[in-house]
């Protein structure tokens, strides 16, 4: 069985507790116009951006930094989005679980439900995505619907869930629908980051428009103080 990714980054710090392997798989189910990693969203390969890798070579990979993961670590299956993969995954997953390598996945919960339930049989942690809540946001922006994004929420284990938001335009625009989700699903962290242009040229190579506009750090600021009365806010940079 093998599956498809565009890189495995070892020795990770922002993408789940410890010292960790990040796995990027090929193929998303939204497009967001941000997206630091716009080589991950079509699940066809690139030129140079993707190739399949056996799970056997990829377990290899991710047992290289295991003496690392002594510190709380693991592996992080990341994207593009992680659970469109899942099924191709499995194996590999209840390798991992026998060797008690902590396991991770940050989804954006647009996914069917089957594949989100076979994640959390074998998670240990969930990052999860808030992008906007929006509907009408949801569907002409990112290509997603945001009643499935709601419900997959309900499924999770939110002792074991960080909320991942990038502060953009949008999302500052739905800070009270944002706020009112937290209040209602209170994860045990939540993590906000800027926009960067690191990807650039990337979107240049795939030739798609590269979105980027600031944020200031007042309004970055602003927003985690408001979250910090929920549950304790980081501001990251990934």
């Amino acid at each position: 069985m093998k599956v498809r990714v565009t890189d495995i980054q070892h020795f990770s710090l922002h993408d789940g507790p410890g010292i960790r392997t990040t796995v990027f798989l090929k193929g998303c189910s939204i497009s967001c116009p941000w997206c630091a990693n716009p080589e991950c969203i079509s699940s066809k390969i690139q030129g140079d951006f993707g190739y399949d890798i056996s799970l056997e070579k990829l377990e290899d990979e991710i047992l290289k930094d295991e003496p690392y993961y002594e510190t709380g670590g693991g592996v992080t299956f990341s994207g593009g989005e992680p659970l469109l993969q899942i099924k191709n995954l499995e194996s590999l997953l209840k390798s991992l679980k026998l060797k008690n390598i902590n396991i991770c996945f940050e989804t954006s919960l647009f996914v069917k439900k089957d594949y989100l339930n076979i994640a959390n049989f074998y998670a240990d942690e969930f990052i999860v995505d808030i992008k906007l809540l929006n509907k009408e946001n949801a569907k002409n922006i990112l290509n997603g619907n945001i009643d499935q994004y709601l419900d997959n929420l309900n499924s999770l284990d939110l002792n074991k869930t960080t909320f991942r938001i990038p502060v953009t335009e949008y999302s500052l625009n739905d800070e009270d629908l944002i706020l009112e989700l937290i209040k209602k699903y209170v994860p045990k962290k939540i993590e906000i980051f800027k926009l960067h242009n690191l990807a650039k040229k990337k979107y240049e190579i795939l030739n798609k428009e590269f979105y980027y506009k600031e944020v200031s750090d007042v309004n970055l600021i602003n927003f985690r103080d408001k979250l910090n009365e929920f549950v304790r806010t980081e501001i990251i940079e990934i």
